[in-house]
């Protein structure tokens, strides 16, 4: 009777033991598949250079979208195939005389996996710019060129839905000068205009809107104003429309059927000195 009660003993502690043992390995592999998952996973953010910029050229690229997710500055995880797509947008700025022409450009192309080479940190995916041409980067290594898809070109400005007219920025400039001085400058008008909005304002960017404004056709404004020590003479202009509210308002004149033509804007400094951003939108 002992005989047989130590070998059915012996039995279940084999059975434990190989139960132990399968046990173990399906955690053990359940373990490695969980580690081969969490090695898929890699940080990604993207960023942007201009290496060529001016105050009248300039690209910014958008919308960039890596592995079918929208990336930016903020790091992403995500799990990478062994080749990963990619795309994005650069619109180029362009100053002609005082308008700006704006040609956006869609992009695309694809890098390897193995180019993701932090594992810990985010891998930094970068698209720099110079004459013109973007170029792909990751960890500083460079991918390749991408393919463009396209362009298309336009004025700044945007379609106002209720009307079905196109309204366009035509100037936008910093004016800036000393107390008591008048600074102006011209800009054309196109044929076919509805109306014309010419406005000084102050922005987040900390512009001083502290001008008068004048405008005219066909001639620049003339404007006299009281001086020290004697402030005289009394302040009088010859403009088609002023804007002479106090300090830091916003000054406007708005012109309907204005008429083709060059157009003069005068800002006169009325006993401070001055730098007021002048914003000049038309609309068709």
């Amino acid at each position: 009777m002992t005989s047989k009660l130590s070998k059915i003993s012996l039995l279940a502690f084999l059975v434990l033991n190989l139960f132990i043992i399968s046990s173990c390995k399906k955690i053990d592999d359940a373990q490695a598949a969980l580690e081969e998952a969490f090695e898929e996973m890699l940080g990604i953010r993207a960023l942007a250079e201009e290496l060529d910029k001016t105050n009248s050229n300039f690209n910014n690229i958008e919308e960039i979208i890596i592995n079918g997710k929208s990336v930016s500055t903020t790091a992403l995880q995500m799990e990478f195939s062994s080749s990963v797509p990619y795309s994005f947008k650069k619109k180029r700025y362009t100053l002609t005389g005082s308008a700006w022409t704006i040609t956006t450009t869609n992009y695309s192309g694809n890098f390897p996996k193995s180019s993701l080479t932090n594992k810990s940190i985010a891998n930094n995916f970068k698209v720099t710019v110079q004459n013109n041409t973007p170029q792909v980067s990751i960890n500083n290594v460079t991918v390749g060129n991408p393919v463009s898809g396209g362009s298309t070109g336009g004025s700044s400005g945007g379609t106002d839905p209720g009307t079905g007219s196109s309204t366009t920025t035509l100037v936008d400039q910093v004016v800036s000068g000393n107390d008591y001085e008048l600074k102006t400058f011209s800009f054309t008008l196109p044929a076919g205009v509805k109306s014309m909005t010419v406005k000084t304002t102050e922005s987040t960017a900390a512009y001083r809107n502290t001008a008068d404004l004048f405008v005219r056709k066909g001639s620049a404004p003339v404007v006299a104003g009281p001086k020290p020590p004697t402030y005289q003479p009394a302040y009088k202009w010859t403009a088609d429309c002023s804007g002479i509210l106090e300090n830091r308002s916003d000054e406007t004149c708005v012109f309907s059927n204005p008429g083709a033509g060059i157009w003069y804007v005068s800002l006169y400094g009325y006993n401070t000195y001055f730098s007021s951003r002048v914003l000049i939108t038309i609309t068709k």
